[in-house]
């Protein structure tokens, strides 16, 4: 498999612009994506630890957490925010649901439905969509080529012992 890291430094600076009632939002729909195909992955983990960090409370951590054991939706609601904030929360959410390196068809309808309530236009979404499958395309590309270049050191520290 390879190794996946949500840029924190990125999504740190998103997230201190963003009022109580859009990390609220943010974490019900992380909340969502992760459960929405019933299974809890591993690498979806890290997408909860960005959504732990959104919250105040330890209430908050808890309720969440709860949500995700007993894999319950939650009620998301459309909200109303600038464009570009929202454009930035639909990609951030779409590398959630590509964070697998494939969108699951029930992950694709939630991610859709979501644009929707961020008010974002259907090609919009889907160009964005798209983005989030290359990129982990991308990342898959680049593990494997990390591996290569590790096994190929490994292989040259061998010859040096002899």
């Amino acid at each position: 498999m390879y190794d996946l890291r949500l840029d924190r430094k990125l999504t740190q600076a998103l997230f201190s612009r963003w009022d109580k009632e859009t990390k609220d939002w943010v974490v019900n729909a992380i909340a969502s994506l992760v459960v929405v195909d019933h299974v809890v992955e591993a690498h979806e983990k890290i997408a909860l630890e960005e959504a732990i960090s959104l919250l105040d409370s330890r209430v908050e951590i808890e309720n969440m957490l709860g949500m995700v054991r007993r894999k319950k939706m939650h009620e998301i609601e459309r909200i109303q925010m600038s464009i570009s904030q929202a454009g930035e929360i639909f990609f951030y959410l779409a590398s959630i649901a590509a964070i697998d390196g494939k969108m699951k068809k029930v992950e694709a309808d939630l991610l859709k439905d979501l644009g929707r309530k961020l008010n974002l236009s259907p090609d919009f979404q889907r160009s964005v969509m798209q983005w989030g499958l290359d990129q982990m395309k991308h990342n898959l590309k680049w593990s494997e080529e990390q591996r290569q270049l590790n096994k190929q050191r490994e292989q040259l520290l061998m010859n040096l012992k002899g």
